[in-house]
């Protein structure tokens, strides 16, 4: 095989490396979604989840560790998101908003549907 097609073939394995005003961000993955979840609420906007979404997998890259100890403090999470957001602009929020959602549907592409196995046909087939 040549190299151009193992490059394709493992870059389709690996989620690509991404920044957001050269800061790196860690991979979504399960682990960071637990994270995310410890640091929500309900009466949260979309915004503050899109935010906390881009802060908490820079933290990841930066620091895995200090990262989690600080996603399980939620006051202390909420008060240092808020110092770094405070520098961000409008364009900021709207490049954030992009990346975040890519991010999130490419994960969502890995879901599969579950279907009926064979033989057992659609409900009310039987």
């Amino acid at each position: 095989m040549n190299d151009e097609i193992l490059d394709e073939l493992n870059s389709s394995f690996v989620s690509p490396e991404r920044e957001f005003k050269g800061e790196k961000i860690a991979p979504y993955t399960e682990g960071s979604r637990l994270l995310l979840f410890q640091l929500r609420d309900e009466q949260d906007s979309s915004i503050y989840f899109i935010w906390a979404f881009l802060y908490l997998h820079i933290l990841l890259a930066k620091n895995r560790t200090e990262a989690i100890k600080l996603a399980w403090n939620k006051d202390n999470f909420r008060e240092s998101l808020m110092g770094w957001v405070s520098s961000k602009t409008e364009a900021d929020r709207d490049l954030a908003t992009i990346m975040a959602s890519k991010i999130i549907e490419e994960s969502n592409k890995g879901q599969v549907e579950v279907v009926a196995g064979i033989g057992q046909g659609q409900a009310g087939n039987g």
